[in-house]
């Protein structure tokens, strides 16, 4: 049963004999329902004051556990992340190490190769260099067989050019006299006029002889006294005689005028050269020294590899033994000849 102050303030006694004061009775109730009333405010006071702490630890829990699980979400996110970063760092360590020994593998397998090229091209070019010896020895040979084969046909040539020099001087000089005088003695016999007709004819702006000589139908290759025809002599111009009639061209002849004695229209030869085997000096073909190839051939540049091996820490290509190429060092060169 539940009491309140009104309950108290009204309550109300059987009246009996003997009984208590009333007044008293009265005065005990009000003050009772006084303090019920006061405890019931502290109460509901006190019961708000639960309710609100109540509520607040009940936030407070909240907030306990969203922080719990959130400190728990980032450790749980802290310990993955470091994980991840372990296993990733471990990923990539292996990866580089993996592509390290690749690079290694790959530049001391290019190192090989450029250095085993380097080994072929170095013979072949010392083999190019010998062939190219041989082929230069060879043509020396060759050249030097033409140098002789040039100075025995330039003996050959000197020694007849002084044999008709000998000869030459040894020839009498009389032969050029008698040349000279039988030149001397030429003379042109010309046909008889009298068998030409007698019409007039018109002179050309030529010579008078020569023109006679073309036109007439009964002209016949001159005669040279002492051998020989007038080809064979070089003809001179023909030139007016003092004292005869010499028509001018144009002009008709005069039948009244003494016929006209023509002198010899061809000279003789002029004097033959003294030494006639002999020809001249400035048409004859003067040789030019023969000329030897330079003795120094074209310089080979050594090959150099583009990319340069990664030494190891120990060697791994062996050299090449010296004696491998004692022949060819031993061997004298046709430089060192020359």
């Amino acid at each position: 049963m539940k009491i309140t102050a009104l309950d108290i303030r009204q309550k109300t006694f059987e009246k009996s004999f003997r009984g208590v004061d009333k007044d008293e009775v009265q005065a005990f109730l009000l003050q009772l329902s006084q303090q019920w009333e006061r405890m019931g405010d502290e109460n509901r006071e006190l019961r708000m004051k639960l309710d609100h702490a109540t509520q607040d630890v009940q936030k407070m829990r909240e907030v306990e556990s969203s922080l719990y699980r959130t400190l728990k979400t980032a450790e749980d996110t802290g310990n993955s992340i470091t994980e991840q970063a372990q296993r990733d760092a471990e990923l990539r360590i292996r990866e580089a190490q993996l592509k390290a020994e690749q690079l290694l593998a790959d530049a001391r397998q290019k190192a090989r190769s450029v250095v085993d090229e380097a080994y072929k091209q170095a013979e072949k070019t010392v083999a190019d260099m010998q062939a190219e010896v041989s082929a230069l020895g060879q043509e020396h040979q060759r050249l030097e067989g033409v140098l002789e084969t040039l100075v025995r046909d330039l003996q050959h040539l000197a020694t007849d050019a002084l044999e008709k020099v000998e000869k030459s001087r040894n020839r009498p000089k009389s032969s050029t006299a008698a040349i000279l005088s039988r030149a001397a003695s030429v003379k042109v016999n010309r046909p008889d006029s009298s068998s030409e007709s007698a019409t007039p004819m018109f002179v050309n702006t030529s010579a008078t002889s020569s023109a006679a000589a073309v036109g007439s139908p009964a002209a016949r290759p001159a005669t040279v006294s002492g051998g020989g025809d007038a080809s064979s002599v070089a003809a001179r111009p023909a030139s007016a005689q003092p004292g005869s009639y010499n028509p001018k061209p144009g002009q008709q002849p005069d039948p009244g005028a003494p016929a006209q004695t023509p002198g010899p229209d061809i000279r003789p030869n002029p004097a033959p050269h003294e030494n006639p085997g002999i020809s001249d000096p400035s048409r004859i073909y003067q040789p030019e020294p023969a000329r030897v190839p330079d003795p120094t051939g074209p310089r080979v540049e050594p090959t150099a590899p583009d990319i340069r091996p990664v030494s190891p820490d120990h060697p791994e290509i062996t050299q090449p033994s010296p004696s491998r190429h004692s022949a060819s060092l031993t061997e004298k060169s046709f430089f060192d000849e020359i």
